[in-house]
């Protein structure tokens, strides 16, 4: 069983090794998926050297602590296939402890999965203000002092160094999907020239381009003080309403509930009239449905199952058959119908059997759908 394991998982030795434990993210309320579905999500922060996924929780090993941290960091709390998922250092206890409780309740053992090596707990701030990334390392030390730079007007700043094979459209929409605010794009020819580019992620998007680090940290400054004040007012903000006599309001699964925060950034985004990617209107659709079907269930109870049943189509198909053979002739139109009763067609053996041809159902439903029979009858009635 460990050998077939180890086939289809040729990392599996890398992902169980405790001394590694410290370069690895934990992934709790983890969806059903795959390793590479998994891995994919990883990909825009650093190489990854292997993964290992149980019922609904899993590893992905790095190369080294840093990029470990940053991976748990920026996704944690994060939308994946419709779940929250969190996410942290796997040698922190909190892990080790979410990964017990993931499992059942059952001791997994610390060798085989991660292992007390003594790490220490990241916060894992659910997101950043903003995304410094950085496309060559040689760059680090400018773009720290951007980040410091950007720390010291009250931003949450964190820096990014992503894979190189993953384009830099695809790293922009996933920190966007979590509620970055903002993303600064640090190059060799931004440090050669003191200049950065500024992208705005929120609301309208822009980006500024090869700006000049004094002018673009001003720029951020002012824009976030703004987006604060705007955000406070909303919320102290009082709309009059005409009073309303309502007999008994509608019941709600949750008065406290609110949006995932990847979900709540996208309905914005549609609100500003912004274009989203077809993976981003799946995630909206699929999750508008969930919440349908669990308000439908708390506002119908034991009638939901009636209110939302669909006709059986075999059902829906005989009577529209029965409705053409019913049908009265229209050159004689006093003739018996041949068939008074749905029980009466059942009867004919062989008209059963000619109707389970798929052939004959088509053309019958074509028939129907295009109203043929009522057309003749309109222009040749005597």
């Amino acid at each position: 069983m460990a050998e077939n394991e180890n086939k289809q998982n040729p990392n599996l030795k890398i992902i169980r090794d405790p001394n590694l434990a410290k370069s690895r993210i934990f992934v709790g309320n983890l969806p059903t998926c795959t390793r590479e579905e998994l891995e994919s999500i990883c990909l825009p922060y650093g190489k990854v050297l292997g993964s290992l996924v149980q019922k609904n929780f899993g590893f992905v090993q790095f190369e080294n602590e840093e990029i470990a941290n940053k991976v748990a960091s920026a996704l944690n709390r994060s939308i994946f296939k419709g779940n929250t998922v969190t996410v942290r250092n796997a040698a922190s206890k909190q892990a080790k402890q979410n990964k017990q409780d993931q499992a059942g309740g059952t001791n997994v053992n610390n060798t085989q999965f991660g292992g007390d090596t003594g790490g220490s707990n990241n916060p894992n701030p659910d997101y950043n203000d903003c995304e410094i990334i950085v496309i060559d390392r040689r760059n680090t030390k400018y773009a720290e002092y951007i980040e410091q730079r950007l720390k010291d007007i009250n931003l949450r700043v964190d820096v990014l160094f992503p894979n190189e094979d993953v384009p830099l459209g695809k790293v922009l929409v996933n920190i966007s999907t979590r509620g970055c605010l903002y993303a600064i794009l640090v190059t060799p020819q931004h440090e050669e020239h003191n200049s950065i580019t500024v992208n705005i992620l929120y609301g309208q998007p822009a980006e500024h381009r090869n700006m000049p680090v004094e002018d673009a940290i001003k720029l951020i400054a002012t824009d976030f003080r703004q987006k604060l004040a705007c955000d406070a007012a909303q919320k102290a903000a009082f709309v009059p309403t005409v009073p309303v006599v309502v007999p008994k309001p509608l019941p709600i699964a949750n008065e406290n509930f609110r949006h995932p925060r990847a979900i709540q950034t996208l309905l914005n985004s549609l609100a500003d009239n912004m274009t989203l990617t077809v993976l981003q209107y799946d995630r909206i659709i699929k999750y508008l449905q969930e919440r349908r079907e669990l308000q439908v269930n708390i506002e119908l109870g034991d009638a939901a199952d009636i209110a939302t049943k669909v006709p059986d189509p075999e059902i829906e198909l005989q009577k529209k058959i029965l409705d053409i053979m019913n049908k009265p002739s229209i050159a004689e139109t006093h003739y018996k119908l041949m068939y008074p009763t749905l029980d009466a067609v059942r009867t004919d053996y062989r008209v059963m059997e000619l109707l389970k041809d798929t052939r004959v159902q088509k053309a019958l439903e074509s028939l129907m759908d295009s109203n043929l029979v009522a057309t003749v009858e309109n222009y040749m009635k005597f």
